[in-house]
């Protein structure tokens, strides 16, 4: 069997594609090049986009494509499905396919099992969800007034791990696509207040950051047309700053915002806020393909 066909893979869940790709260990990256299979791209059918079992159907059909791909890469036969070592893969998925939160209040001297209720609490009440039925993870902000929480579906996160161990992958790593952002993004503000606007196809989000630390969030779904339209994205991230705005006296035009996410016009930012810029523009390719390479 090649060597390759054991290495670790990374997988992005979009809204309506999944992508698979290879994940070397950094050490063999560094000594040797990696297989040249191109990542397994599955499209989720019109009908069944933005579903928990039209992603995880075409999750199954990328990792099945992914084997055969990397075997033919390495120009061996796949080894038959008794024969095939688990896989361990890194997952980052749309944010669509979760809820996130930044609580406030003094979490410093609270245990994680009481956090996770605080967690699951708010994300009950808030969208009337009954708690069994979600998956949480969170992390308390520097200085543990700020407690960032995250949850998706408990259904889609174990059909996710089934799906996975059928086709002899496991997850060792699956996260939403923010926190993953925010964790690559540092210091962006640069110790002063700013919000930080990400936007895709589906779904803009919104960070207020204050000396460097996350202090709200607020998302808006958006209608198709909506993320092309810099009028209309401007218009609602003025919506997102005040929900999200942590002082009275704070005004969105001495705000400066940061956008990430897709490509957009940034005169009508500049006209409502500070200043506006733009983070690098994303690559030339799929929302799931940029989620797979987040993932390695």
């Amino acid at each position: 069997m090649s060597r390759w066909l054991n290495n670790p893979v990374a997988i992005g869940v979009g809204t309506r594609e999944i992508v698979v790709g290879a994940r070397a260990p950094r050490l063999l990256r560094l000594r040797q090049p990696v297989s040249t299979a191109e990542p397994a791209s599955v499209a989720i059918p019109e009908e069944r986009c933005c579903t928990e079992p039209g992603a995880l159907d075409a999750l199954r059909a990328a990792l099945a494509e992914t084997l055969i791909a990397t075997a033919a890469a390495d120009d061996v036969a796949a080894a038959p499905q008794e024969g095939v070592q688990k896989r361990s893969a890194y997952m980052v998925l749309d944010d669509f396919w979760g809820n996130h939160a930044i609580l406030r209040g003094d979490f410093r001297t609270l245990r994680a099992r009481e956090l996770e209720e605080i967690a699951l609490a708010h994300f009950t009440d808030t969208y009337g969800i009954d708690g069994a039925s979600l998956v949480v993870r969170f992390s308390v902000q520097r200085g543990g007034r700020a407690l960032f929480a995250s949850a998706m579906s408990r259904a889609l996160h174990d059909g996710i791990h089934d799906v996975s161990a059928s086709e002899h992958v496991g997850i060792s790593r699956l996260r939403l696509c923010l926190p993953e952002m925010l964790n690559r993004i540092g210091d962006a503000a640069e110790g002063g207040e700013a919000l930080l606007l990400f936007v895709a196809d589906e779904l803009m989000q919104a960070v207020m950051i204050e000396q460097n630390r996350w202090v709200a969030y607020d998302a808006q779904r958006l209608f198709p047309g909506d993320a092309r339209d810099a009028s209309r994205l401007a218009e609602l991230a003025e919506q997102l700053f005040e929900r999200s705005a942590t002082r009275a006296n704070l005004r969105h035009k001495d705000c400066n915002i940061y956008l990430f996410g897709v490509e957009t016009e940034l005169e009508p930012f500049e006209a409502r806020f500070a200043t506006a810029i733009r983070q690098a523009p994303p690559a030339d390719s799929s929302p799931a393909h940029r989620l797979m390479e987040c993932a390695q």
